[in-house]
């Protein structure tokens, strides 16, 4: 029969206090006679503590008290995933049966396998494929639509031809924006985009960002401040993608100001980081909503946001760009007083 400790097993004990897997071995009578660290872990409980005990008396899982009960009856090995109290992770449980030299079920054997992440993952994935394909569906409907109207007689009409005709294009560069922003977020995740790191001045990229919307600013009449003192340090960034932070922050703080608003974007140097805040005078976001809005497709007001022809991409292209250059993103947010988005680089 098996000892009480793991360490009392030798080779087989260090295997299996070194595993990243919980396993517990269980006798005929359903008590648990070895534990690795890893079960223990899992579990919440005292190094030792489990030997001896049943499993229904440490935990009130009971499809897996079943599990174990079916195993030692029936010799047939089982698996399921669930949620073990007191932990949040999914565990991928495998149960199977001990047997003697003659082939008598003597114990079984079961292994937790944290599947935590791969399940997340799976229900990111999903989400995204979802949000994909309804963000491509949209405007395909939208152009499919007016195209069979101008087919079936609206071409006659050439006031009405070209107001279809404008809503056809603006759809197609929709879909346009949306295609780039996927590939450029999927480069920069896989790690297909090269950086090309060098010292980089916070003000040129910033500069280079007003110009290139500066039409969009002029267009809404915005008022746009840039707050900034003459000595501020360089950080180390790729430029184009350092570029791409600022049009995104600065194309979102435009498009959710209300005409004759105003924009204040700040440069500051505070310790060993270069802190970069743009705060607009738009509808706000409410609070609840503040720590998604860097997900991909996370859009606070959905219909207003499609209005403004946005991808839903901007804020998580922003993130992932600073995030490996190994900054920061932030947002603060009050409905109706507007909202500060901001960017943390360590400066050289």
């Amino acid at each position: 029969m098996m000892t009480q400790s793991v360490q009392d097993h030798g080779t087989i004990g260090t295997i299996l206090s070194n595993m990243g897997e919980g396993v517990l071995v269980f006798d005929q009578d359903s008590r648990i006679i070895l534990a690795n660290k890893a079960a223990e872990n899992i579990f919440w409980v005292r190094e030792g503590i489990m030997i001896g005990q049943t499993f229904s008396s440490i935990t009130d899982n009971e499809k897996i008290f079943h599990m174990i009960s079916e195993v030692l009856k029936t010799g047939k090995e089982v698996f399921t995933e669930t949620v073990i109290r007191p932990n949040t992770q999914i565990y991928r449980v495998h149960v199977t049966a001990q047997k003697d030299a003659a082939g008598d079920i003597n114990g079984a054997v079961a292994v937790f396998q944290d599947v935590t992440d791969a399940r997340n993952f799976d229900q990111m994935r999903s989400e995204f494929v979802g949000n994909v394909s309804h963000e491509l569906r949209t405007p395909l409907t939208s152009i499919k639509g007016f195209v069979e109207t101008l087919l079936d007689g609206a071409m006659e009409n050439s006031e009405q031809c070209r107001r279809f005709l404008s809503i056809i294009d603006a759809e197609t560069n929709r879909l346009s924006r949306l295609i780039e922003d996927l590939l450029t977020l999927s480069a920069i995740e896989s790690k297909e985009k090269s950086m090309r790191p060098k010292p980089v001045c916070m003000l040129t990229s910033m500069r280079s960002a007003l110009n290139i919307l500066g039409p969009q600013i002029s267009e809404k009449s915005l008022r746009v401040e840039l707050i900034y003192r003459r000595d501020l340090s360089y950080i180390l960034a790729d430029e184009d993608l350092l570029n791409q932070v600022f049009i995104n922050l600065l194309d979102n703080a435009i498009k959710y100001t209300p005409e004759n608003g105003s924009i204040i974007i700040r440069c500051r140097k505070q310790d060993s980081r270069l802190i970069t805040t743009f705060t607009d005078t738009g509808v706000g976001i409410p609070h609840e909503s503040l720590p998604r809005v860097f997900e991909r497709f996370y859009r606070v007001d959905k219909a207003r946001s499609r209005d403004q022809g946005g991808t839903g991409l901007g804020l998580s292209i922003v993130k992932h760009i600073v995030e490996l250059h190994g900054g920061e993103v932030f947002v603060e947010s009050e409905v109706g007083k507007g909202s500060i988005f901001g960017v943390s680089f360590i400066a050289l």
